[in-house]
Order: C-alpha cells, then sequence, then structure tokens
C-alpha cells in the first residue's frame, strides 16, 4: 500500500463487495430451502422409484453444497464489511493529516512527502526549504527551518496511516485467502470442519468491527435478546450471525428462522466432527491392533459412543430431509448439541407464525440417540391437529428435548434433573412468545412421563407460566397436590392415562415401582379428581410387555391422539371429559 492508493482508494467497492456476498449468501439459503421446501417435495408427490430416489439424493447433496455456499458467502460479506471499517479507519486517518498540513500552508506531493518553504529569521537570514518523509524523527538547535519539524509531523502521520492500512490489508488479504473452497463439488467432512477455523479465524481478526455491532446481553433473558435482535440494521444482523453463526441458534427470544440456520449448521459440524473422530480412533485402533488379535476396550468404547452420538443427529437430518412427506411442513431446528446424552429441539412448522402452537417435552430415556421417535410424536400431534383444526389456521408442534431426561429408575425417582430443565423449558417458551409474529398464539404445553415433572416445575415456578394450557399424560406426578398450583385455570389443565400404564398408575405394588411403597414421591395424580384439574379420555392399551401402554398416546388416529389434538386446538376432548 503506498500514499497514491490510500488516497485514491474507495472504501464503498469493498461494501458493496460485502453487499454482494451478503446476497449471494441469502440466495443460497433460499436455494437450499427451495429444495427441501419445494422441489423435493413436488417431486415425492408426483412420482415414484428408483430413479425419484436417485434424484432425491442427488438433491438433498446439492442442499449441502448451498448451506456451506451460505456459511462461507456470508463469512466473505463479514470479512470484507471488517476490512473496509479497518481500512476506513487508516483513510481517515491520511485525509485528515493531509487536510491539516495543507491548512499549514505546506505541500504534500505525490509520494505522501511533504515540503516546506524557506524560513526568513532575524537580521535578514533565511533558512531554504526542503521535503520530508515520514519516518524521521524531529530535529532540534540552531539553523533549524521552524517549517521542517511542523511537515516532519505531517509526514509521520501521512506515513502512520500508509503503514496502518498495509498491515490491514495484509492481515485481511491472508484471512479472506483462507475462505477459498476446494475446488471440487464435493462438501466434505473436512470441509464443515473447515468451516469452523473459517469462523474463528475471521472472528479474530474483526474485533474492530464486531465493536461497532452491539453484543447481545450477557446472560439476556429472551425478550431481551429479541430487544437487541431487533435493534441490529440487515446488515448487522447478517454479519453478527456469520461470525457466530453457532452462537445464533442458542439464544431463546430470537427468530426462528434464524435459530433454524444457525443449528443446521451446527448441526452438520457437529456430524462431521464426530465422523473425523471416529475415522481417526478407527485408524489409531487399526495401527495397535494390525494382527487382530487384541482389541483396545477404551478406544471401542469411545467409537461406541461416537456412534450413538452420530445415529442421533442422523435422525435429525432425516427428518429435517422429511420435509413435505406425509403432509408434514418444514422442520425448524431450534436447538442441537452432543453434550451428555445429547439435546434437540424441532418444531414442526414454524412457531413464530402459527396460531396453535404445542410444546411436547419427553421424559424417561429420552436421548439425541433416538430422538426420532419423539420428533415423529410432534409430527403425529401436528397432522392430528390440523385434520381437526380450522383450515385458515396455522400450526406448529416441538419436541423439546432440552434438558438432561433420566436414563434409569434411580434418576427417575427424583426430582433433580426436573429442577434443573425446568428454568431451561421456561426461558424457550419465553423466547417463542418473544419471537412470535402477530396475535399472540394458543400456547399448550405436553408432559409426558418425566417430562410431566419438568413441566409441572415450570409452570409452578412461573406466577405467569409462557402457555394458556398444558396436558399430562402417563404422569407420575407433575410437582404439586393440585391443577390451582400451576399458575393456570384448572379448567385449562388436562390430563389422560392408560388404564395399563404401568408409570401413570404408579404407586401400584409392582416390580416396576421405583419408588417406595404407597406413596406418590411428585404429587396426587393428576388424573385424580382431588387434582382439580380436567381429564380426557384415552385407550386401555395393552398390558404386555409391561410398558407398552406408556406410549401409546400418539397411536394413529387413536381416543387420546384426537382428544389432544382437540386441546391443542383449544377445543373440548371428544371423550373422557365432565360434560360443559
Amino acid at each position: 500500500m503506498d500514499y497514491a492508493t490510500l488516497k485514491s482508494l474507495r472504501i464503498s467497492d469493498f461494501e458493496n463487495a460485502a453487499d454482494g456476498y451478503r446476497k449471494a449468501s441469502s440466495m443460497a439459503s433460499q436455494a437450499k430451502d427451495d429444495l427441501y421446501n419445494q422441489v423435493i417435495p413436488g417431486m415425492q408427490k408426483s412420482l415414484r422409484g428408483e430413479a425419484l430416489n436417485a434424484a432425491v439424493a442427488q438433491l438433498r447433496e446439492l442442499s449441502k453444497n448451498f448451506q456451506y455456499t451460505q456459511v462461507e458467502c456470508g463469512l466473505i460479506s463479514a470479512a470484507l464489511n471488517a476490512f473496509a471499517l479497518e481500512l476506513r479507519l487508516a483513510k481517515v486517518k491520511l485525509d485528515v493529516a493531509v487536510g491539516d498540513a495543507t491548512d499549514a500552508r505546506l505541500r504534500v506531493r505525490e509520494d505522501g512527502s511533504v515540503s516546506y518553504g524557506a524560513w526568513s529569521g532575524a537580521g535578514n537570514e533565511k533558512i531554504p526549504g526542503g521535503t520530508v518523509s515520514g519516518g524521521a524523527a524531529l530535529v532540534q538547535g540552531p539553523g533549524i527551518n521552524p517549517n521542517h519539524n511542523a511537515a516532519q509531523t505531517y509526514a509521520n502521520r501521512i506515513a502512520d496511516a500508509i503503514k496502518e492500512a498495509t498491515e490491514v490489508d495484509a492481515k485481511w488479504s491472508a484471512k479472506l485467502k483462507n475462505l477459498e473452497a476446494d475446488d471440487d463439488l464435493t462438501v466434505s467432512s473436512r470441509d464443515w470442519i473447515n468451516t469452523r477455523h473459517d469462523v474463528r479465524g475471521t472472528l479474530k481478526g474483526a474485533e474492530d468491527y464486531l465493536n461497532l455491532i452491539l453484543e447481545p446481553p450477557k446472560n439476556g433473558t429472551p425478550e431481551e435478546n429479541a430487544a437487541w435482535w431487533g435493534g441490529l440494521t440487515e446488515e448487522q444482523r447478517s454479519d453478527y450471525a456469520s461470525l457466530n453463526i453457532a452462537t445464533v441458534g442458542t439464544l431463546d427470544g430470537l427468530p426462528s428462522e434464524i435459530r433454524d440456520e444457525g443449528n443446521r449448521y451446527s448441526l452438520r459440524a457437529a456430524s462431521a466432527r464426530w465422523e473425523m473422530e471416529r475415522e481417526r480412533l478407527i485408524l489409531m485402533r487399526d495401527l495397535l491392533t494390525q494382527d487382530g488379535r487384541y482389541v483396545n476396550r477404551s478406544i471401542e468404547n469411545r467409537v461406541k459412543d461416537i456412534d450413538k452420538k452420530l445415529a442421533g443427529l442422523n435422525q435429525v437430518q432425516k427428518h429435517l430431509d422429511s420435509t413435505g412427506g406425509k403432509g408434514i411442513p418444514e422442520l425448524y431446528l431450534l436447538g442441537i448439541d452432543t453434550e451428555k446424552n445429547g439435546h434437540a429441539i424441532v418444531s414442526v412448522g414454524n412457531p413464530d407464525e402459527a396460531d396453535n402452537v404445542m410444546t411436547y417435552v419427553p421424559g424417561m430415556n429420552t436421548k439425541l440417540e433416538t430422538v426420532g421417535g419423539d420428533i415423529e410424536r410432534a409430527e403425529s400431534l401436528y397432522s392430528q391437529a390440523v385434520a381437526l383444526g380450522d383450515p385458515e389456521k396455522k400450526y406448529a408442534s416441538l419436541m423439546w428435548l432440552g434438558y438432561d431426561a433420566p436414563q434409569n429408575p434411580v434418576a427417575v425417582a427424583k426430582e433433580g434433573l426436573a429442577n434443573d430443565g425446568a428454568p431451561a423449558l421456561n426461558d424457550f417458551l419465553d423466547g417463542l412468545q418473544a419471537s412470535h409474529q402477530g396475535e399472540p398464539a394458543n400456547d399448550t404445553l405436553l408432559g409426558h412421563s418425566y417430562g410431566s415433572l419438568v413441566s409441572g416445575k415450570m409452570l409452578s415456578g412461573d406466577e405467569t407460566p409462557p402457555v394458556d394450557a398444558a396436558i399430562f399424560v402417563g404422569s407420575p406426578g407433575v410437582g404439586v397436590d393440585h391443577a390451582a398450583d400451576l399458575n393456570l385455570p384448572p379448567e385449562n389443565v388436562w390430563a389422560g392415562k392408560s388404564r395399563n400404564d404401568v408409570v401413570a398408575s404408579l404407586p401400584t405394588r409392582s416390580i416396576y415401582n421405583p419408588w417406595s411403597w404407597g406413596e406418590r414421591p411428585f404429587g396426587v395424580d393428576p388424573t385424580d379428581p382431588r387434582f382439580g384439574g380436567q381429564q380426557f379420555g384415552v385407550q386401555d392399551g395393552s398390558k404386555w410387555p409391561p410398558f407398552a401402554a406408556h406410549s401409546l398416546y400418539w397411536d394413529e388416529n387413536s381416543e387420546s391422539l384426537k382428544n389432544m389434538a382437540l386441546i391443542v386446538n383449544g377445543e373440548y376432548p371428544m371423550s373422557g371429559a365432565e360434560p360443559q
């Protein structure tokens, strides 16, 4: 970078380029969504056979390319904006220095040096003028032209601005070079891993730019997060999301579309990370046991644990890919991670736009590894609610595994995990209200098994809970003895259980009872008239195997599923309730 280049530089050219990449990122995002929500579902409605399956598989691979393009173009846009800001700061310093020199009647030459005129001293003594370049010290002593040091000061300021611009150019040239993709059409696991490095590398150099974008409030409430997001410009939102793509997926209160983008990236990145770690461990195992006689149990156990994580991630991805099948609308991924037994939050339909919103909290033994079945439950309730509801209304059915569900009888007999999960559930539901558009939705909370205890803890702990109604099925208790203690009108608190549900019927003298004999540890049975809530009808189900009836509430076309759907729609169940 030299004086002439910096002086004539148009910073707006880089800002315009950033806008172009941001638009390219948005176009890639839209293309990805169009493939998922229109092209693939349209083909599946009208075509059948192996050719369809092959075409759909190729289109899903293409959608990965669009998602990768979205992420990388977003990063390039943010990087160019950060580069433009730092370059603008250097250019402003240059322009101010040149202006100050001109005001002091000094001449700035084409190479950035500064010329000064002769000085007439006492006794007609004349000291000739000259030209100085930046980087030199001021001089003192007799016979020095006073204009010399003034010119030197301005020349040094000009040189400092050029040096700063040169350093900025070198820094961002390297970073932008690192954002180049491989010259192939396959987005591999290593490519997704590299995006994480790209984000970190870009973030490390963009501090000055990000300082201009207000950070989200530290430990902010959903309402504070929503207000922060609403206060950003479109460009700031795009750049912040590009540089913090995983973070935006975790912020309750942000629009579901934004959280979905962040979490879909996290899903791809997590899958890539664990696939590569698995390959590394397999390679290590094979190097240690080349003749096959020995097995490193530590490595084998780690591989099995990774396989469980990948199984869960793949199930989530499979459901995201199923948009359009069986009348299922677009799915929104509102949370995903592989910590402990893993967590996932999936919405069938956009909750920000829905008139009726249901959030299902699963119970014991739920984990990322087997989360597909719980997503299917949310899908089933969505389909039933739509079938029985107003065709003019919009619906959303969510599966919330945002807590650590108990995985054994010892853990399920204690309230600790429910106490830990309730605040997270409350924040999430508050976030749904903060991000909702238009008239408030009719929000219903559905807790199953231990998930009903988590739900009850949340409701009883909030004087103004963020839902309008609650449904409990297969419940061992909800933490209180009376519906009124849930801070909802008792007529909006519903419960149902199968006659053969051994969990909901506890405590019964049974080998399946993990609690002490004769007393329910989590409060009165919510289907008991003493609880003071409402009941709805549920089919009896099978007595064998023992826990079969505990999972029947979502059976297709069942009494329980239809009743839950009617309640979600703000209507009265068709059976099991006292007459109005």
